[in-house]
């Protein structure tokens, strides 16, 4: 399918190559804003200030209520980031636009927020997580479907680089709401609020869709061997999502229990936040480096077979590790190739898309990825993990999908 009913992005032949290049930089560095503010609304609630709540709300069934809420909470996101993938799609056919939803989904948020922290029980905190997703969902659809819109294949890499940042920072913002005079969980949440609020309105005040004639990628291969390529891409990210979904969503109960006698809870719950953002550290100028080397060498996949490997090792330190310290290491290690791999992978499947005209619908598919992990995740959890002792199998089983995941991708022909 062609372009057609998109608004006009045609520019005349008197365009020179380096307004062409220096007309999106503006425009990137505030979409890494908001994509980063994105990454600030939900690391910290679902590596921090949900499995507080849970113990709160339920320490004795705590693994199982946290599983429950995110299989449901896994749910609502495949299905609201399709919809409203498409319903950006629509609104960017007749209206050019792709920000209005970015709009309504921070305000979801600020609501859903709310809902969480008045839940007082199971069932009204699954109701909150619900709501949660379904707010993140209506941003992350459209702005993911603007990076394919707005930037040249060319500048992919670099993109990628700079939204490899996000999680780390994130990661920070976690950090923060734990300090000392962050009284609350109230105050927790208004602050994670109140920056990714602070993150995403420069985009929408400022940022303008349609400045660059953006064509859609020329596809080397068609028909079956698109497919395929699609396929491999999508299993392959899969894959490493499980994995990670794992971490994100367990590290958190195994490093407690590694610290335990060491800390109380919130000196626990610092010491753990800064273990990731140590994480930070390592993962900004490596995602970075990568983006920019992968647009210069015009490949991506040597830099995502790198981060395979780099998960795998990392994954192998956290399930030999008898003390907090190596644990430590070896997230670190996962954190940032972790990092570095999801956001090369955006930009190698934006360039294997088929069509323009359905950017958000088919990256919303894409996005179960990102979502079934939030299934698989704790289904393998429930299944592996009976207490401290036998995480370390989980994080075996989670480093064979990232060698898994990594093998995939070699596979895809259309992408170097």
């Amino acid at each position: 399918m062609g372009d057609e009913g998109f608004p006009s992005r045609e520019r005349g032949l008197g365009d020179t190559a380096a307004a062409r290049h220096r007309a999106p930089t503006a425009f990137m560095l505030l979409y890494a804003l908001a994509y980063t503010g994105l990454f600030v609304a939900f690391i910290p609630f679902f590596s921090l200030l949900l499995p507080v709540k849970v113990e709160a709300v339920s320490a004795a069934d705590r693994v199982a209520l946290l599983s429950r809420i995110t299989l449901v909470g896994a749910l609502v996101a495949s299905v609201s980031n399709i919809a409203f993938g498409a319903l950006s799609d629509r609104t960017y056919r007749t209206r050019g636009t792709r920000r209005p939803w970015l709009l309504a989904g921070l305000i979801m948020l600020i609501g859903a927020y709310a809902i969480v922290n008045l839940a007082g029980d199971g069932t009204a905190l699954l109701l909150g997580v619900a709501v949660f997703q379904i707010a993140l969902n209506a941003m992350f659809a459209p702005l993911i479907a603007i990076m394919a819109d707005e930037v040249p294949d060319d500048r992919k890499g670099v993109m990628a680089g700079l939204l490899g940042i996000a999680q780390p920072v994130a990661t920070l913002a976690g950090v923060g709401v734990t300090l000392d005079f962050v009284s609350g969980k109230a105050a927790q949440y208004a602050l994670v609020c109140l920056a990714t609020a602070a993150l995403i309105l420069p985009l929408l005040l400022f940022g303008r869709e349609g400045a660059l004639p953006v064509p859609p990628t020329a596809q080397a291969n068609g028909g079956r061997f698109q497919r395929r390529d699609l396929a491999l891409a999508w299993a392959g990210k899969l894959a490493i999502q499980v994995a990670g979904t794992a971490v994100v969503t367990y590290f958190f109960f195994y490093t407690s229990d590694l610290l335990r006698g060491e800390a109380n809870g919130q000196a626990r719950a610092r010491t753990i936040a800064w273990i990731m953002a140590a994480a930070t550290i390592v993962a900004i100028p490596l995602a970075l480096a990568c983006g920019r080397i992968s647009d210069r060498i015009g490949r991506r996949k040597p830099l995502l077979a790198f981060a395979s490997a780099g998960m795998v090792a990392g994954l192998a330190l956290m399930a030999g590790a008898g003390r907090w310290e190596v644990a430590a290491i070896g997230y670190t290690a996962f954190a940032a190739t972790y990092a570095v791999f999801i956001a090369l992978h955006a930009a190698f499947t934006m360039q294997l898309l088929p069509s323009p005209a359905h950017r958000g619908r088919d990256l919303g598919f894409f996005n179960l990825t990102n979502t079934l992990p939030n299934v698989a995740g704790p289904l393998l959890a429930l299944l592996l993990v009976g207490g401290a002792s036998t995480f370390p199998i989980l994080w075996t089983a989670a480093a064979i999908l990232c060698a898994l995941g990594g093998g995939l991708l070699m596979l895809v022909r259309g992408q170097q």
